[in-house]
């Protein structure tokens, strides 16, 4: 979706001699030549707007941000300034830096030797005059971007100065002010003081994007387009709203389970057909179609696993795949995927990372009494209170996607416990799934089942447990599970 929604906004599609060689992008300040390419009418590189690229690391922000901005400088004419922060002391001065330095390109860039090499005189020359008192300042920050003090008030001075520097370029050159909001596999709250430095920052910046909206082409001036990457947009942003409300929100999600098979074909360079069914499966159950995870899953398969065969033409013929359900995917923790599985499992807070921990345990679905047999005490005072801890617990962790509630319908199809000395399936227990633990009068309703279904987190999480830990979690929850199918009646008796 991500790139067919991007080719109609620029007008193009994908070009790979477009990102392979060096181009030439002309820059003399000079009107558009008509054989070149336009957008098409209303897109934001023709009439100005914003652009919002959303989604989680490894799925394409930066590529597509990267064929953005290489199609529209050659194809449109269009030049981009940038500026990016990120979870780190100091985020907004380098913001500032960036956005200062990558204006000074582009007038050094439509004007050849017309600015000094020192960015600090270039831009004493091109600041208007009722902003010189904003310059004292910005030059200790051009000159050690690594400062740190007086971080807000740098920044602030160097959008009052971008804004004015812009509003001079897009007389005659269109522009892209790309920025960027950089999380890795940082796992901080969204309240963080970087990411509200940052979200005030776009709204500052959207001021003058809405004006030339309305206002730039009826004074004659280019399009300016201001370009958003992050992980997760802020829904109350004024640039958020408008790029949902003119379609050019992107969210960049997984691929789809036809997307996978035909990147896992283009990255081993073999024909589709040749990709056994057990590989495309595990694939997509390991990654849930992350292409940056899908290349780093066959890399590693491709040390032991899996084996391209080539025949006496030098082609393909088929692929070998051994061992596929014995692998240990904790062990590639060099890997972002499993790194990345790791951090989000530390940052939890201790009784989350319990559940989640014993919910790796069952092989199908868990109640919250299977964990409260392991973690509370049956006859203490605090029982209900730290019943109700353990659901908040798993109520967080659903809300994050870690966990899934399970619906009836898929009950019956789970519900195996893997126990010592062999595996005992819990229908033996509830022959029509797990027991449910219900009132006389039906006041409390039926006990919601859930279970860990990604595969990586199930992976990274059990490696964190005990081989004699599971078995006492897994006992205890048999046995709950027995006295409350047997022991009720027998009390009635």
């Amino acid at each position: 979706f991500g790139i067919c929604r991007v080719s109609e906004m620029l007008g193009g599609g994908f070009a790979k001699s477009m990102h392979v060689n060096e181009q030439v992008i002309q820059t003399t300040g000079k009107p558009p030549n008509k054989a070149h390419p336009q957008a098409p009418p209303g897109s934001p590189f023709e009439v100005g707007g914003v652009v919002v690229l959303e989604g989680q690391t490894g799925t394409g922000k930066i590529e597509l941000a990267e064929h953005i901005v290489i199609y529209a400088a050659q194809r449109l004419q269009i030049l981009t300034v940038l500026g990016a922060m990120g979870p780190r002391p100091g985020g907004g001065v380098r913001m500032a830096v960036e956005l200062l330095r990558s204006t000074l390109g582009v007038y050094r860039g439509l004007n050849p030797g017309s600015l000094p090499d020192d960015d600090s005189q270039a831009l004493h020359k091109v600041t208007p005059q009722e902003l010189t008192s904003r310059l004292q300042i910005l030059s200790v920050a051009l000159k050690d971007p690594g400062v740190k003090e007086r971080q807000q008030e740098i920044l602030d001075n160097a959008l009052e100065v971008v804004i004015a520097l812009l509003s001079t370029l897009i007389k005659t050159q269109p522009i892209i002010l790309l920025l960027q909001f950089e999380y890795g596999r940082s796992l901080f709250p969204k309240s963080a003081p970087d990411q509200v430095i940052f979200w005030n920052a776009v709204s500052k910046l959207t001021g003058m994007v809405q004006t030339e909206m309305q206002n730039g082409k009826v004074a004659g001036r280019k399009p300016l387009v201001m370009m958003i990457m992050c992980r997760d947009a802020e829904e109350d942003s004024p640039a958020v709203k408008i790029s949902k409300s003119n379609n050019s929100f992107i969210h960049l999600s997984g691929l789809t389970e036809e997307n996978i098979l035909e990147y896992m074909s283009a990255y081993l360079s073999v024909p589709d057909n040749l990709i056994p069914q057990a590989l495309r499966q595990f694939v997509g159950a390991v990654t849930l179609g992350n292409p940056r995870h899908i290349r780093e899953t066959i890399d590693q398969l491709l040390e032991g696993n899996l084996q391209v065969i080539v025949g006496a033409n030098q082609m393909p013929k088929q692929i070998d795949v051994k061992d596929i359900d014995k692998i240990n995917i904790s062990s590639w923790q060099h890997t972002a995927m499993v790194g990345g599985t790791v951090c989000l499992l530390e940052s939890l807070d201790p009784l989350e990372a319990a559940v989640l921990k014993m919910s790796t345990c069952f092989a199908g679905t868990f109640t919250l009494p299977d964990l409260a047999a392991s973690t509370c005490s049956r006859w203490a005072d605090a029982t209900h209170f730290d019943c109700l801890r353990l659901f908040n617990a798993i109520r967080k962790l659903v809300e994050s996607n870690i966990i899934e509630k399970v619906d009836e319908e898929d009950e019956a199809l789970n519900g195996e416990l893997v126990r010592a000395h062999g595996t005992m399936i819990a229908g033996g227990i509830a022959p029509t799934g797990l027991p449910q633990r219900t009132s006389k009068n039906g006041t409390f309703g039926k006990t919601q089942s859930f279970q860990t279904r990604n595969l990586l987190i199930r992976a990274v999480g059990g490696a964190m447990v005990l081989e004699a830990q599971k078995k006492s979690v897994k006992r205890q929850a048999l046995i709950d599970r027995a006295l409350w199918r047997g022991l009720p009646a027998r009390m009635d008796e």
